[in-house]
């Protein structure tokens, strides 16, 4: 496909972004605006407005991708509204038997009464269970905080991110749902679990792959001295380092100052960037972070501004004691 629409920019080994923006025109020739910006945020053209071989087949399969996951999740939210379309029957047959005795003038009530210390035992032994069940129920059939493929995080109500990126590093897949249980594999040690979805209900699910455009800070140790023309140097190497990344990074969302220590001759700056996508991509996310804190580490050395910690000087005192060794433990004779 990407060599057949090479066809529409003779003389050139690169596909041209214009050919593909052709499909954001509509039948009556009209320019649907929305689409185009779609059409960019998809295939992520370069500086030169030009899109690789590469990136061609990055954004095919990423909506390949989106689609086998939207199909799946589909396919389990059919099953899941299937179980709660029975659970609605068997109430709606139960009164609707209720209303029939009642019309033929049967007193359904005399059996229900005497059934009720035994419903009212039940109800005590059951009780906290089928609470939660009935959360695990809700928060699946209402809620619905996660799909099949979607990383999450679970953490306790008040439970404080981490300092770093991604504010939460324990993620799981989810692999399968249901009404009753959830099935996840921890990513980091591709382990296997299953959890009653009565337990998740009161935890608080940090789903990653609805949050969009993953926001990475890095923090950058400069010297005392460095001059605020030399800091704009390293401000703009970066939104330069941003446009010619146009597939990996959106934008330089803040560059401040995060603190000033005076005693260690030490300032150091917060560069908060917005990456293209969410950390439901973990792993390509924390690559290009490290790609991005190499090159700015290379600029500040460049500018002579990288800040080195001072050595510190380390005395070892080593006391030494005469002892008495036995001939015989060393296996010696005298």
């Amino acid at each position: 496909l990407y060599k057949r629409l090479l066809g529409f920019s003779p003389g050139s080994n690169v596909l041209h972004f214009d050919v593909l923006g052709v499909l954001a025109y509509e039948a009556d020739g009209q320019f649907d605006e929305h689409k185009a910006k779609g059409m960019v945020r998809l295939f992520r053209p370069d500086k030169f407005d030009e899109v690789s071989l590469i990136a061609f087949v990055q954004s095919c399969d990423g909506v390949y991708k989106k689609l086998r996951y939207l199909r799946a999740s589909v396919g389990n939210s059919t099953l899941i509204d299937y179980v709660l379309e029975n659970i609605f029957n068997a109430f709606f047959y139960f009164f609707l038997a209720l209303a029939i005795m009642s019309v033929l003038k049967l007193n359904p009530w005399t059996l229900l009464v005497s059934l009720s210390t035994i419903l009212v035992s039940f109800a005590f032994a059951v009780g906290p269970s089928a609470a939660k069940l009935i959360a695990g129920m809700m928060m699946i059939a209402i809620r619905r905080p996660y799909d099949l493929g979607d990383r999450i995080s679970i953490v306790d109500i008040t439970g404080k991110p981490d300092p770093d990126d991604p504010g939460y590093r324990d993620t799981w897949l989810v692999e399968d749902v249901n009404l009753f249980t959830t099935t996840l594999r921890l990513s980091r040690t591709n382990e296997v679990s299953s959890c009653n979805n009565g337990s998740l209900a009161d935890t608080r699910i940090v789903n990653h792959n609805r949050s969009n455009n993953a926001s990475v800070t890095i923090l950058l140790p400069m010297k005392l001295s460095s001059t605020h023309d030399e800091v704009q140097v390293v401000k703009s190497a970066i939104e330069q380092y941003i446009q010619d990344n146009p597939r990996i990074w959106a934008c330089l969302v803040n560059f401040r100052v995060a603190k000033v220590d005076p005693n260690m001759e030490m300032i150091v700056y917060s560069a908060k960037l917005q990456h293209v996508k969410n950390w439901q991509d973990l792993l390509p996310i924390l690559q290009n972070k490290g790609d991005l804190e190499k090159f700015c580490t290379e600029i500040l050395m460049q500018l002579g501004i990288q800040y080195d910690s001072p050595h510190s000087n380390t005395n070892i005192y080593v006391k030494e004691m005469l002892e008495q060794v036995p001939t015989e433990a060393l296996g010696m004779e005298t």
